[in-house]
């Protein structure tokens, strides 16, 4: 079977139902066939698929639509599967948008499943490695207990030392 992804974005999504994970990675491969519009659709559909190879292929290709895709992915992280909020952490990341942040957070507090809390963990990191000030700026910006803001800068601390000296540092200063 032949489709032609310029055109058959319905016949796409119908072929990501099935079972079969080498047509569904063929499929990720050629989306720059389809229009953006359309391939943020199926990029979305793929990150509710039980791959996680696929999930993170998904969320690396979605990342680089950058901020347009963030309002949606923020919903995900509040109702999505386990593996869709882990997946949705994962793409935030990569984007290193630090409206994301408090979703994030609020995620990594909240969630039971260790790969999700993993992914927040992560996806907090890059955030702010990307802009350490911004991200302490943001951070005493939150409404977060002491224990919580604790907790978020030991995770970056775990994680990356100088980053977290840097954003120790300029939380002092304010």
């Amino acid at each position: 079977m032949k489709i032609r992804l310029k055109h058959d974005s319905k016949a796409i999504l119908q072929l990501l139902k099935t079972g079969n994970i080498k047509r569904k990675l063929k499929i990720l491969e050629k989306l720059d066939g389809v229009n953006q519009r359309e391939s943020i659709r199926i990029l979305f559909k793929i990150l509710e698929d039980t791959s996680w190879t696929l999930r993170e292929k998904a969320a690396k290709r979605l990342a680089q639509y950058g901020n347009r895709v963030v309002p949606r992915l923020e919903k995900l992280l509040a109702r999505g599967f386990w593996y869709t909020r882990a997946s949705a952490c994962l793409t935030l990341g990569e984007i290193g948008n630090l409206k994301a942040l408090e979703p994030i957070i609020l995620l990594y507090f909240s969630d039971e499943n260790p790969t999700v809390i993993k992914e927040a963990s992560t996806a907090l990191v890059k955030l702010a490695k990307r802009d350490p000030l911004q991200f302490a700026e943001r951070l005493e910006e939150m409404e977060l207990t002491d224990f919580q803001e604790q907790r978020v800068l030991k995770v970056i601390e775990d994680l990356d030392r100088e980053t977290h000296a840097i954003i120790l540092e300029e939380l002092a200063h304010e």
